[in-house]
């Protein structure tokens, strides 16, 4: 009796309470419905988020150079043209200056493969069977159809555009469309950053968060391109000093790969020391060390003092972040793990501050 006084629902009259009615059950349908719809929708348009996303990323990308020439008395708007315009020329120039050189060596180095096999061979194949494989006429043409198969592949992606790199590749109209959107998103980011100034009041440092995360991604795109580039020249400077065999072409692969984290110097080097070696077995020795020394340099001098307050990721939480965003997106995957692990990094810490352990 003193239970039933003090407030507790008796069983009989709890297994007599109505279940889901047939309105809560259409609501629920209605849910699942609307997710599958969403879902078809947004693998239907898949390529078009991918450009968005694209455009959003080289928005933030370019945001730290439009902000400092905005706080030197430039417009946003003319900041914002002069860096476009700026991109537009150094795209122009390293079209005319190395693109263009580069396919034409794709075609010699096509055509001299047999003889740099047959060279290889000779100096380290002897009377073995790996002499007589590289000296095989069949072995040396199928080579020769799989390189000039590249150079036709790389002219065909030369001629629908070469605007960026990756997914941009897909023609055209996909780098105009991604180079519109980042600049939509470019002159529309003080809005950006004003909303999200009014979704966090009442939410102490969760803005600071936000804009530190998106510090980040802009952070790490404009010194991932410092990289790219020093890379590039170095290695030009080394193959033209060198003697190495197509440095133009060389120097576009190191610097493209460059941009690839954890992996893309090791496949850049492996290019350069190939062709060296088909020349002598010294200078490839010569061109490792030279990665070897430069990848020092790259990974204790200038990557720390680029991106010393960008990624502040662990070698193993870096290491994952790749693999996962190359399972998950490809190469697009890989080249933008980094700063989204960086920046999901601050906002999972800010996360952590508003809800400390222990708390409800």
């Amino acid at each position: 009796m003193s239970g039933a006084d003090d407030g507790e629902v008796p069983a009989s009259a709890a297994s007599d309470r109505p279940g889901l009615t047939l309105l809560d059950h259409a609501k629920i349908a209605c849910v699942y419905l609307l997710v599958g719809v969403f879902a078809v929708l947004a693998f239907n348009v898949r390529e078009m988020l991918v450009l968005i996303f694209l455009g959003f990323f080289l928005a933030l990308g370019v945001e730290p150079v439009v902000a400092w020439l905005h706080r030197h008395g430039w417009r946003r708007g003319l900041a914002l043209l002069v860096l476009v315009v700026g991109l537009v020329l150094v795209v122009g120039a390293l079209v005319l200056l190395a693109v263009v050189p580069a396919v034409g060596q794709i075609g010699q180095l096509a055509a001299h493969i047999p003889e740099y096999l047959s060279s290889i061979g000779t100096k380290f194949g002897g009377g073995t069977e790996l002499r007589k494989n590289l000296d095989d006429p069949s072995v040396q043409e199928q080579l020769k159809n799989t390189v000039s198969a590249i150079s036709n592949a790389v002219t065909s992606a030369l001629a629908a555009g070469f605007a960026a790199i990756g997914a941009f590749l897909g023609g055209i109209f996909a780098a105009c469309t991604a180079g519109a959107l980042m600049v939509y998103f470019s002159l529309s980011m003080p809005r950006i950053a004003a909303a999200v100034q009014r979704g966090a009041v009442g939410h102490p440092g969760r803005a600071e968060a936000l804009h530190a995360a998106m510090g980040r991604v802009g952070g790490y795109v404009t010194g991932q391109a410092g990289v790219c580039l020093c890379a590039g020249i170095a290695s030009y400077l080394f193959f033209l000093i060198a003697g190495v065999p197509y440095p133009v072409l060389l120097a576009l692969v190191v610097a493209v790969l460059d941009a690839i984290p954890q992996v893309g110097a090791t496949l850049a080097s492996l290019v350069g020391i190939f062709v060296a070696l088909s020349q002598s077995l010294w200078l490839a020795v010569a061109t490792l060390i030279f990665f070897c020394l430069y990848q020092m340099v790259e990974n204790y001098l200038i990557a720390p003092r680029i991106f010393a307050k960008t990624v502040e990721l662990s070698p193993l939480g870096a290491f994952l972040a790749i693999l996962l965003g190359a399972a998950l997106a490809g190469v697009l995957g890989a080249l933008t793990a980094l700063p989204i692990a960086a920046a999901l990094k601050v906002l999972i810490r800010q996360y952590r501050a508003e809800h400390p352990a222990g708390s409800p």
